[in-house]
């Protein structure tokens, strides 16, 4: 049994292998991997190989996504298959570890994956990092702005504005991926063609005709499949700050699930303050659900930590340069940021009881953890809300892989 690097005679291969383990994906699904990926190389795909043929294999989508001022390099796991009667060897096992070494030569600051077997993937050193969706009751009147904005499917003359409302409101968002044009055509699927179909998206256009936000809906399908479920799913919204946009492009949505039969509105999107408004516009009552599905790892010890220092050390002394010490558990070890000095330091610790979880150190990176919900610890609270202010981290479920 043999780990190592996909060759390029073995795409078709691999691609078969996949299909045979998710036999209800369709090739087209697969074969973006390899041709609709720009950062794509033959190493990011790791395969176990016996008697000259793949019988497991791993997928790295490298990405790179906002973190507030920042650009990290991330790691997405996908496609993780064996094939049945290779199970239960330890081949995924050993292609992931071999993905978590590329990952690591190449610099890349953080690995992401989607799963519903957390227990797995955090013998590997993955912490689960939970990601909060809101859904309601939708109303059946609702009030707009007659000054706001009007709605209206896309056209293909619009991408371009669409692109750059997106580029706007996700510039310093943790972890929103920066899309290119060819990212957008060839993973996001942002075609003419995708245009035309049942739920196109929606753009909202001020009184100058600017587009000035849009929204990423399924009334009449949900990922891909019939429904029956009794609510429609926004999975992608651009909207600068303006609440009104945001009421205007959600209030459309929910006139087209009404239309069809549709009772509830279900959202996947960065609930920041806009957001929440416009919900409570649009729906009766709105409750958040908080899903597990999302694991992330540190792919160094320090490395990521330090490229935040100078930036954490402005923010510390702007809050007065408050005093004490938080350590975090890594894959790697423990490490501690101690502010009892001059400046704000990154270093290796000894594991103590009150290190907290990679987990947390995650969340509070990427937005997705309130600095308050940390710790319990009250002499930790004034460094933490120093060094991570809130944000509202969102990874697009359009970027998924």
């Amino acid at each position: 049994m043999e780990v190592r690097a996909l060759r390029d005679d073995e795409r078709e291969e691999c691609l078969a292998l996949w299909r045979t383990v998710w036999p209800g994906d369709n090739d087209a699904y697969f074969r973006r991997y390899f041709e609709g990926d720009v950062e794509w190389l033959p190493y990011y795909t790791q395969v176990a190989v016996e008697a000259g043929h793949i019988v497991s294999a791993v997928h790295i989508c490298k990405r790179t996504v906002a973190c507030g001022e920042f650009r990290l390099q991330m790691g997405g796991i996908a496609n993780v298959a064996t094939l049945p009667d290779y199970r239960g060897k330890g081949l995924n096992s050993a292609c992931l570890q071999a993905a978590i070494g590329i990952m690591e030569a190449d610099a890349i600051d953080f690995s992401l994956l989607f799963t519903g077997i957390n227990g797995y993937y955090a013998k590997q050193g993955f912490s689960t990092v939970s990601r909060t969706r809101a859904r309601g009751a939708i109303k059946a009147d609702i009030a707009l702005d007659p000054r706001g904005p009007t709605v209206r499917p896309a056209r293909p003359e619009d991408r371009d504005a669409l692109f750059a409302v997106y580029a706007e409101y996700n510039h310093d968002r943790p972890i929103a991926v920066q899309r290119s044009p060819a990212y957008w055509r060839d993973w996001i699927g942002m075609t003419p063609a995708r245009l035309d179909a049942a739920d196109p998206p929606l753009v909202a256009v001020d009184a100058a005709g600017r587009i000035v936000g849009y929204i990423i809906y399924q009334v009449n399908f949900y990922q891909g499949h019939q429904i029956t479920e009794d609510y429609a799913y926004v999975s992608e919204l651009g909207i600068g700050k303006s609440t009104e946009i945001a009421t205007a492009l959600l209030a459309a949505v929910a006139a087209r699930a009404l239309a069809s039969g549709k009772r509830e509105l279900h959202v996947s999107i960065a609930l920041d303050a806009p957001v929440r408004i416009a919900l409570a516009r649009v729906c009766e009552a709105t409750g958040d659900n908080v899903t597990l599905s999302g694991m992330a790892r540190l792919l160094s010890r320090t490395g990521l930590l330090r490229s935040f220092l100078m930036e954490w050390n402005e923010r510390w002394l702007e809050a007065g340069r408050p005093a004490g010490a938080v350590s975090f558990d890594t894959p790697y070890g423990a490490v501690e940021l101690n502010a009892s000095g001059r400046f704000l330091e990154v270093a290796e610790a000894d594991a103590i009881a009150a290190t907290l979880p990679q987990s947390a150190l995650l969340g509070l990176i990427l937005g997705t953890l309130p600095s308050g919900q940390a710790s319990t610890e009250p002499d930790r609270a004034p460094l933490l809300a120093a060094l991570f202010p809130p944000q509202d981290g969102v990874y697009w479920s359009a970027d998924g892989f």
